[in-house]
Protein backbone atom coordinates (compact mmCIF):
# COMPACT_ATOMS: atom_id res chain seq x y z
CA UNK A 1 0.00 0.00 0.00
CA UNK A 2 2.87 2.34 0.87
CA UNK A 3 4.47 1.67 -2.53
CA UNK A 4 1.18 2.39 -4.32
CA UNK A 5 0.79 5.74 -2.53
CA UNK A 6 4.38 6.64 -3.40
CA UNK A 7 3.79 5.82 -7.08
CA UNK A 8 0.63 7.95 -7.15
CA UNK A 9 2.47 10.82 -5.47
CA UNK A 10 5.34 10.67 -8.01
CA UNK A 11 2.84 10.58 -10.89
CA UNK A 12 1.05 13.63 -9.48
CA UNK A 13 4.36 15.51 -9.32
CA UNK A 14 5.39 14.44 -12.85
CA UNK A 15 2.11 15.32 -14.59
CA UNK A 16 2.48 19.14 -14.24
CA UNK A 17 6.03 18.83 -15.52
CA UNK A 18 4.87 16.83 -18.51
CA UNK A 19 2.09 19.32 -19.17
CA UNK A 20 4.55 22.21 -18.96
CA UNK A 21 6.73 20.59 -21.62
CA UNK A 22 3.89 20.33 -24.13
CA UNK A 23 4.86 22.36 -27.24
CA UNK A 24 3.05 25.60 -27.98
CA UNK A 25 0.78 25.15 -31.01
CA UNK A 26 2.04 27.02 -34.05
CA UNK A 27 1.10 27.65 -37.67
CA UNK A 28 3.43 28.02 -40.67
CA UNK A 29 2.49 30.20 -43.62
CA UNK A 30 4.34 31.36 -46.73
CA UNK A 31 3.81 34.97 -47.71
CA UNK A 32 4.44 36.32 -51.20
CA UNK A 33 5.25 39.97 -51.83
CA UNK A 34 5.83 42.21 -54.80
CA UNK A 35 6.99 45.78 -55.30
CA UNK A 36 7.13 47.73 -58.53
CA UNK A 37 8.28 51.15 -59.69
CA UNK A 38 9.13 52.89 -62.93
CA UNK A 39 12.69 52.53 -64.16
CA UNK A 40 15.13 55.33 -63.39
CA UNK A 41 17.39 54.46 -66.32
CA UNK A 42 17.22 52.44 -69.53
CA UNK A 43 19.71 50.48 -71.63
CA UNK A 44 20.26 50.62 -75.38
CA UNK A 45 22.39 48.13 -77.30
CA UNK A 46 23.70 48.95 -80.77
CA UNK A 47 26.61 48.49 -83.17
CA UNK A 48 28.77 51.10 -84.89
CA UNK A 49 30.48 50.31 -88.16
CA UNK A 50 33.43 51.63 -90.12
CA UNK A 51 34.48 50.67 -93.64
CA UNK A 52 37.66 51.26 -95.62
CA UNK A 53 39.92 49.91 -98.30
CA UNK A 54 42.32 48.73 -95.58
CA UNK A 55 41.97 47.73 -91.94
CA UNK A 56 43.46 51.00 -90.63
CA UNK A 57 40.99 52.98 -92.73
CA UNK A 58 38.08 50.93 -91.40
CA UNK A 59 39.25 51.45 -87.82
CA UNK A 60 39.60 55.17 -88.47
CA UNK A 61 36.04 55.32 -89.82
CA UNK A 62 34.76 53.43 -86.76
CA UNK A 63 36.58 55.80 -84.41
CA UNK A 64 35.09 58.78 -86.25
CA UNK A 65 31.56 57.34 -85.89
CA UNK A 66 32.13 56.84 -82.17
CA UNK A 67 33.47 60.39 -81.81
CA UNK A 68 30.38 61.81 -83.54
CA UNK A 69 28.12 59.89 -81.18
CA UNK A 70 30.00 60.96 -78.06
CA UNK A 71 29.90 64.58 -79.17
CA UNK A 72 26.16 64.44 -79.94
CA UNK A 73 24.85 62.63 -76.86
CA UNK A 74 25.29 65.62 -74.50
CA UNK A 75 23.25 67.71 -76.94
CA UNK A 76 20.12 65.57 -76.73
CA UNK A 77 16.95 67.48 -75.78
CA UNK A 78 16.60 67.48 -72.01
CA UNK A 79 20.33 66.73 -71.53
CA UNK A 80 19.96 63.15 -70.22
CA UNK A 81 22.92 61.59 -68.44
CA UNK A 82 24.53 58.87 -70.54
CA UNK A 83 27.14 56.20 -69.89
CA UNK A 84 28.61 54.13 -72.70
CA UNK A 85 30.27 50.73 -72.50
CA UNK A 86 31.79 48.91 -75.45
CA UNK A 87 32.25 45.23 -76.27
CA UNK A 88 32.77 42.77 -79.12
CA UNK A 89 35.23 44.67 -81.36
CA UNK A 90 35.77 43.00 -84.75
CA UNK A 91 37.99 43.95 -87.70
CA UNK A 92 37.33 41.77 -90.72
CA UNK A 93 38.71 41.56 -94.22
CA UNK A 94 36.29 41.66 -97.14
CA UNK A 95 37.25 39.47 -100.10
CA UNK A 96 36.02 39.37 -103.67
CA UNK A 97 32.74 37.58 -104.37
CA UNK A 98 34.48 34.63 -105.98
CA UNK A 99 35.91 33.76 -102.56
CA UNK A 100 32.57 33.34 -100.80
CA UNK A 101 31.73 30.27 -98.77
CA UNK A 102 35.19 28.74 -98.67
CA UNK A 103 35.90 27.22 -95.30
CA UNK A 104 39.70 27.11 -95.48
CA UNK A 105 42.53 29.69 -95.54
CA UNK A 106 42.80 31.68 -98.77
CA UNK A 107 45.49 33.68 -100.51
CA UNK A 108 44.97 37.41 -100.85
CA UNK A 109 45.22 37.26 -104.63
CA UNK A 110 43.14 35.85 -107.43
CA UNK A 111 39.54 35.07 -106.57
CA UNK A 112 40.22 35.86 -102.91
CA UNK A 113 41.73 39.32 -103.34
CA UNK A 114 41.04 41.54 -100.30
CA UNK A 115 38.86 44.37 -101.52
CA UNK A 116 38.27 46.16 -98.23
CA UNK A 117 37.85 45.96 -94.47
CA UNK A 118 35.00 46.38 -92.00
CA UNK A 119 35.41 47.32 -88.33
CA UNK A 120 32.43 46.91 -85.98
CA UNK A 121 32.01 47.43 -82.27
CA UNK A 122 29.06 46.78 -79.97
CA UNK A 123 27.97 49.33 -77.40
CA UNK A 124 25.61 49.51 -74.46
CA UNK A 125 24.29 52.95 -73.57
CA UNK A 126 22.76 53.70 -70.18
CA UNK A 127 20.33 56.63 -70.34
CA UNK A 128 19.02 58.52 -67.32
CA UNK A 129 16.14 59.32 -67.07
CA UNK A 130 14.68 56.28 -68.80
CA UNK A 131 12.08 58.41 -70.58
CA UNK A 132 14.86 59.86 -72.78
CA UNK A 133 15.97 56.45 -74.09
CA UNK A 134 13.76 56.77 -77.17
CA UNK A 135 15.44 60.01 -78.25
CA UNK A 136 18.85 58.44 -77.60
CA UNK A 137 17.92 55.46 -79.81
CA UNK A 138 16.77 57.81 -82.54
CA UNK A 139 20.08 59.70 -82.38
CA UNK A 140 22.12 56.49 -82.51
CA UNK A 141 20.27 55.37 -85.64
CA UNK A 142 20.60 58.83 -87.15
CA UNK A 143 24.38 58.68 -86.74
CA UNK A 144 24.71 55.29 -88.38
CA UNK A 145 24.21 52.88 -85.49
CA UNK A 146 22.72 49.52 -86.48
CA UNK A 147 20.91 46.74 -84.61
CA UNK A 148 19.62 49.29 -82.10
CA UNK A 149 17.53 47.65 -79.39
CA UNK A 150 16.29 48.50 -75.92
CA UNK A 151 17.16 45.98 -73.22
CA UNK A 152 15.19 47.07 -70.19
CA UNK A 153 16.40 49.27 -67.37
CA UNK A 154 16.77 49.52 -63.64
CA UNK A 155 16.35 51.61 -60.51
CA UNK A 156 19.03 53.48 -58.63
CA UNK A 157 17.92 52.44 -55.14
CA UNK A 158 17.42 48.69 -55.51
CA UNK A 159 17.50 48.14 -51.75
CA UNK A 160 14.37 50.22 -51.20
CA UNK A 161 12.51 48.15 -53.79
CA UNK A 162 13.68 44.89 -52.19
CA UNK A 163 12.55 46.16 -48.77
CA UNK A 164 9.12 47.06 -50.10
CA UNK A 165 8.70 43.56 -51.56
CA UNK A 166 9.72 41.98 -48.25
CA UNK A 167 7.25 44.12 -46.28
CA UNK A 168 4.51 43.07 -48.69
CA UNK A 169 5.44 39.38 -48.24
CA UNK A 170 5.34 39.62 -44.43
CA UNK A 171 1.97 41.41 -44.58
CA UNK A 172 0.64 38.64 -46.83
CA UNK A 173 1.87 35.99 -44.38
CA UNK A 174 0.10 37.71 -41.48
CA UNK A 175 -3.11 37.99 -43.49
CA UNK A 176 -3.08 34.24 -44.21
CA UNK A 177 -2.24 33.31 -40.63
CA UNK A 178 -5.00 35.53 -39.22
CA UNK A 179 -7.52 34.01 -41.61
CA UNK A 180 -6.58 30.45 -40.62
CA UNK A 181 -6.56 31.24 -36.90
CA UNK A 182 -9.98 32.89 -37.04
CA UNK A 183 -11.45 30.02 -39.04
CA UNK A 184 -9.98 27.56 -36.50
CA UNK A 185 -11.42 29.37 -33.49
CA UNK A 186 -8.04 30.27 -31.95
CA UNK A 187 -6.14 33.49 -31.38
CA UNK A 188 -3.09 34.39 -33.42
CA UNK A 189 -0.04 34.82 -31.22
CA UNK A 190 3.39 36.33 -31.72
CA UNK A 191 5.80 35.47 -34.52
CA UNK A 192 8.05 32.55 -33.56
CA UNK A 193 10.26 32.43 -36.62
CA UNK A 194 10.76 34.15 -40.01
CA UNK A 195 12.69 32.60 -42.90
CA UNK A 196 13.47 34.39 -46.16
CA UNK A 197 12.59 31.86 -48.86
CA UNK A 198 13.22 33.90 -51.98
CA UNK A 199 14.19 37.31 -53.26
CA UNK A 200 14.20 37.38 -57.04
CA UNK A 201 14.95 40.53 -59.10
CA UNK A 202 13.04 40.92 -62.38
CA UNK A 203 13.97 43.38 -65.15
CA UNK A 204 17.39 44.47 -64.03
CA UNK A 205 20.16 44.29 -66.59
CA UNK A 206 23.84 44.86 -66.85
CA UNK A 207 24.80 46.87 -63.77
CA UNK A 208 25.18 45.61 -60.23
CA UNK A 209 24.14 47.72 -57.26
CA UNK A 210 26.80 50.21 -56.23
CA UNK A 211 27.04 53.37 -54.15
CA UNK A 212 25.77 56.36 -56.14
CA UNK A 213 28.54 58.35 -57.83
CA UNK A 214 29.33 61.90 -56.73
CA UNK A 215 27.23 64.57 -58.45
CA UNK A 216 28.64 65.60 -61.84
CA UNK A 217 29.89 69.13 -62.44
CA UNK A 218 27.40 71.58 -63.97
CA UNK A 219 27.03 70.86 -67.70
CA UNK A 220 28.54 73.25 -70.18
CA UNK A 221 26.01 75.12 -72.32
CA UNK A 222 25.76 73.28 -75.64
CA UNK A 223 23.13 73.58 -78.36
CA UNK A 224 20.63 70.72 -78.57
CA UNK A 225 21.14 68.21 -81.34
CA UNK A 226 18.56 68.19 -84.11
CA UNK A 227 16.78 64.83 -84.12
CA UNK A 228 15.39 63.60 -87.42
CA UNK A 229 12.59 61.91 -85.49
CA UNK A 230 12.09 62.13 -81.69
CA UNK A 231 11.00 58.80 -80.27
CA UNK A 232 9.05 58.00 -77.10
CA UNK A 233 10.17 54.93 -75.16
CA UNK A 234 10.21 53.79 -71.55
CA UNK A 235 11.23 50.34 -70.26
CA UNK A 236 8.87 48.09 -68.36
CA UNK A 237 8.53 48.88 -64.64
CA UNK A 238 11.14 47.25 -62.45
CA UNK A 239 9.78 44.51 -60.18
CA UNK A 240 11.09 42.72 -57.11
CA UNK A 241 9.46 39.68 -55.52
CA UNK A 242 9.95 38.12 -52.10
CA UNK A 243 8.77 34.96 -50.29
CA UNK A 244 8.97 34.39 -46.56
CA UNK A 245 8.00 31.49 -44.30
CA UNK A 246 6.59 32.79 -41.02
CA UNK A 247 5.79 30.72 -37.94
CA UNK A 248 3.15 32.16 -35.61
CA UNK A 249 2.18 30.96 -32.16
CA UNK A 250 -1.47 30.09 -31.51
CA UNK A 251 -3.40 30.83 -28.34
CA UNK A 252 -6.68 29.27 -27.17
Amino acid sequence: MRHALLAVSLLAVAMPAIAAEAPTPTINVIGSGKAERLADYAFLNFTLRGEGATSPEAVKALAAAQARLEASLPKLPGKPATETRSFNLQIREVRAKGCENRGYPQLTSGDCTIVGSIATQGFQLRVTPATKAGDAASLVAQLGGVDVNASGGGVTDEGALDDAAMRDAIADAKRQAQLIATASGVKLGAIQRVQDNQATPVGAFGYSAAPPPPPPPPPLPVPAVSLASPLNYAPQPITRTARVMVTYGLEP
